[in-house]
């Protein structure tokens, strides 16, 4: 495996002390410090440097890293896999790391839509905008009823809310099936029907109508919804590996319009589950007034840090202050205490771009 995201500023390390690295040499690197945000100190052959850790990352780890990329003004880091782990997992293709790391059968069609997923441009917004005016246009409102609405959402109940979002979009479809067939008869039939409720049955159901079939135009539309939608089931599984990690891109309805949302989610394991006490969420859409807006957000216990990032952060400085005692309201309600937010420009954050297209922090960057 690899732990990322370190990122250590050019005051914090001499020039000297990295020229003195070399490509492949071994290092043991120590956590020396870590905040609620995921800043914070790594020392390297007894020199401290500040760092951004990932979510799993605690306080007086050590483990071994080599030098994997030396180039102008930059090196990276990147660790050992642990003993019981190494082998094949040094040698394989990044599609094939997201496939084993989720427990899925060596299959070139899954690996075409885990690759292709995070950066398909047409997303579910648009394939389902498509369908208006179509025999097909009834997925719309399946669609709309699925969809999260702010003011119902509370501290008793928000999570609960959110998850009942993706299990009726059908993000657990065949989990579900599966786990059907151990349900008693009443609890079986009841299961059934809920599943019928959910936009991937819908989807399924209109593939199927032979007589939709005859709108080809359509028939595409449809295909690649259910191509996308099983695709981000895929990233939805969050795999093997020490930290877990999904990727979401969802349609959410601003009154009538469908307005196009990707999520990234990053945590430690917490059993089978992520721990969302603990975790990094970025979140990317697009706003008629702001353009493209990004959210950064770090959460550590009922305590949550972020950055919004936009194309011209200068001129979101105003409109902050303005929200903030009305957002820091509305968390407050959800149990969240917002502590800080800053802004940032999402032209200059390739990593948060990377990150929201499903790559891991993956290796220890220092800049000098």
């Amino acid at each position: 495996m690899e732990v990322g995201g370190i990122l250590a500023p050019g005051r914090a390390v001499s020039t000297n002390l990295l020229k003195q690295w070399h490509l492949g040499e071994r290092l043991l690197v120590e956590v020396v410090q870590k905040t609620s945000e995921g800043v914070g100190i790594i020392r390297v052959k007894g020199v401290d440097m500040s760092a951004l850790l990932e979510s799993s990352t605690k306080v007086g780890e050590q483990f071994w890293v080599k030098v994997g990329n030396l180039s102008e003004g930059s090196l990276m880091l990147i660790r050992e896999p642990l003993v019981e782990k190494q082998g094949e997992v040094q040698l394989v293709s990044p599609q094939f790391k997201q496939v084993t790391e989720r427990g899925l059968p060596i299959n070139q069609e899954i690996i075409a839509l885990l690759k292709s997923f995070p950066t398909e441009k047409s997303g579910m917004a648009a394939l389902v905008s498509n369908l208006q005016g179509t025999p097909f246009d009834g997925l719309i409102t399946n669609l709309r009823k699925s969809s999260p609405k702010w003011e119902c959402l509370s501290e008793e109940n928000g999570a609960e809310v959110l998850l009942e979002c993706l299990r009726k979009l059908g993000v657990d479809y065949e989990q579900r099936i599966q786990q059907l067939m151990k349900l008693d008869p009443q609890a079986k039939e009841i299961e059934k029907n809920s599943l019928k409720e959910t936009f991937k049955f819908a989807l399924l159901e209109a593939l199927q109508n032979q007589e939709g079939l005859n709108y080809h135009d359509s028939q595409e539309t449809l295909t690649k919804l259910l191509q996308k939608l099983t695709g981000q089931q895929l990233w939805f599984k969050t795999g093997a590996l020490d930290n877990a990690y999904l990727l979401l891109h969802l349609p959410i309805f601003n009154q009538e319009e469908l307005v196009p949302v990707q999520i990234a989610i990053e945590s430690p394991r917490k059993g089978g589950k992520m721990d969302e006490q603990h975790c990094r969420v970025g979140l990317q859409m697009e706003t008629q007034q702001l353009g493209q807006v990004g959210i950064d957000a770090f959460f550590y216990g009922d305590s949550m840090t972020m950055r919004v990032l936009t194309c011209d952060p200068q001129s979101l400085l105003n409109l902050l202050e303005e929200v903030k005692p009305e957002a820091t309201n509305q968390f407050a309600k959800l149990g969240i205490n917002l502590t800080n937010i800053e802004t940032g420009d999402l032209n200059q954050n390739p990593e948060f771009r990377n990150f929201l297209q499903g790559s891991r922090r993956s290796g220890v960057d220092i800049q000098r």
